[in-house]
């Protein structure tokens, strides 16, 4: 593998991106990064704060007052999705990502890459640095906890930012402005449940439900992968019109944001239905290979042998928590045509057995408020109705998308100059933080560009090295026009 990510081209930005990869940085715990951004803005002579939330503004005085020109707010977030694949030994808290070339992708050995956000960061820093870039006054605003909360910007106080124009850093497609977004809210299940004596006579089993694709809960819902916990409900339902069965555990997913690609369960069964029950799982996860081929082509199902569970949740109760995560709405509730997006959806992202309860964490997400909201009902619902407390929180506003942006026109012109094609205009239904901070800054004119990253809040996730460069083209093009 080819790791001297740092030696390409723009080398100011894949430098900074490969200093970002050797930090470890989950959403929760930027207190590395954090330091790294101080230390890098006095590094280069510049002045920096840090809010009380842990944003770190860092700001950086006109180079050219020649001519008329705006000042520029970049904008990125400094966590990234703490995704690996089930074999994975990494540590997120501790561990550096190993990225390398691959092709004409950069991506990383078996966990996320963090290009989403690091990349955005990286370039961030890479304007800071240069000596060549003629603009008015700019800051770089990173945010923390965007990927498990928005938790920075909504935590943004009114003297972080002073900029006319937010040029947000987190899009993942270089062909493409975005000019609008989804809202997003969290739903929170939590189910009281009380363990039993297992019966006699019972052995213990382990389902694993594994390789699946995963990927961004808004970018990637509209694709028809398959959600682990689903499938590893409804594979419990059918189960039991097989055998009897008492369940002791379900356990999948990690972020609220992410499509879960793994889950598992440990199941007791009566020692004279193991073969029958084997059987059924192995030609379950067959046909479930034949139904998602195309979407998830490294799913498998298996079943293990496990140590013995002495204790099982009680029956009525299991039960009833499959009927609900079976018939809970997940995916792509309605989607946009004109735009190619979904326009409202839901993820179930987590779910998790504990000594007393069962709980599940879910995303609503929607460009329209009031979908928003009746999203974020229908989940509730399915869970109130078998007496789950249900919560609702960390609700977002979306970006409304305003074609009339004079900051839209220059993006637009610049790119027909650069690169002799027309930019595309369009929205995602990901979560940007631009909601939130033009809630906040209601006069910035704000739009999000970035270079082209596949699967992101994958293990899959990776970064195109020519949309880097093309990208770092537009940028600094802009940031001399605008």
């Amino acid at each position: 593998m080819d790791r001297n990510i740092e030696k390409l081209e723009p080398q100011v930005v894949w430098s900074y991106f490969k200093q970002l990869t050797q930090i470890p940085r989950p959403s929760k715990h930027e207190e590395k990064v954090r330091e790294y951004l101080i230390a890098t803005a006095r590094s280069l002579g510049l002045t920096c704060s840090v809010s009380p939330i842990g944003n770190v503004t860092i700001r950086k005085e006109a180079t050219d007052t020649t001519e008329p020109r705006k000042k520029i707010v970049l904008q990125a977030h400094m966590d990234m999705v703490a995704s690996k694949t089930p074999d994975s030994q990494h540590n997120f808290l501790t561990d550096p990502i190993d990225a390398y070339i691959d092709g004409e992708w950069v991506t990383a050995n078996q966990t996320t890459l963090g290009a989403d956000n690091g990349m955005g960061v990286a370039m961030g820093l890479a304007v800071l640095a240069s000596n060549n870039i003629k603009h008015n006054d700019i800051e770089l605003l990173v945010t923390v906890d965007e990927e498990a909360g928005m938790t920075g910007a909504f935590g943004l106080i009114g003297n972080e930012i002073s900029g006319e124009v937010l040029l947000n850093l987190d899009s993942e497609n270089d062909e493409e402005v975005c000019i609008g977004c989804a809202g997003g809210i969290n739903t929170n299940i939590t189910y009281p449940i009380n363990y039993i004596d297992a019966k006699a006579d019972t052995t213990s089993l382990k389902i694993v439900l594994t390789g699946l694709f995963s990927g961004h809960s808004g970018c990637d819902i509209t694709l028809g992968r398959a959600n682990a916990i689903k499938e590893m409900a409804s594979l419990l339902l059918q189960l039991n019109t097989i055998a009897e069965f008492d369940l002791a555990l379900i356990s999948g997913g990690k972020l609220r944001n992410v499509i879960p690609g793994y889950c598992e369960a440990v199941v007791n069964v009566a020692n004279d239905k193991i073969a029958s029950i084997k059987e059924f799982i192995t030609n379950y996860g067959l046909e479930l290979g034949r139904e998602f081929a195309l979407s998830d082509p490294n799913l498998k199902l298996l079943v293990q042998d496990h140590a013995f569970s002495a204790k099982v949740i009680e029956p009525q109760q299991s039960a009833k928590f499959l009927f609900a995560l079976v018939s809970v709405f997940n995916g792509a509730w309605h989607v946009n045509n004109t735009l190619g997006i979904a326009e409202t959806s839901s993820n179930i992202g987590v779910v998790s057995t504990h000594p007393d309860r069962l709980e599940v964490i879910t995303l609503q997400r929607s460009a329209i408020n009031s979908a928003k909201t009746k999203m974020a009902n229908i989940v509730a619902t399915a869970f109130k109705q078998i007496g789950a407390t249900v919560e609702h929180a960390d609700s977002y506003p979306g970006w409304q998308p305003n074609t009339d942006s004079p900051a839209l026109a220059v993006v637009c012109q610049t790119y027909r100059e650069l690169f002799n094609e027309e930019i595309i205009v369009g929205a995602t239904h990901g979560g940007l933080e631009c909601g939130l901070i033009m809630d906040k800054f209601p006069t910035l004119d704000a739009i999000s560009i970035g270079a082209t990253i596949c699967f992101p809040h994958s293990p899959n996730e990776k970064v195109n090295i020519e949309s880097v460069a093309k990208s770092w083209k537009l940028l600094v093009a802009l940031i001399e026009k605008l």
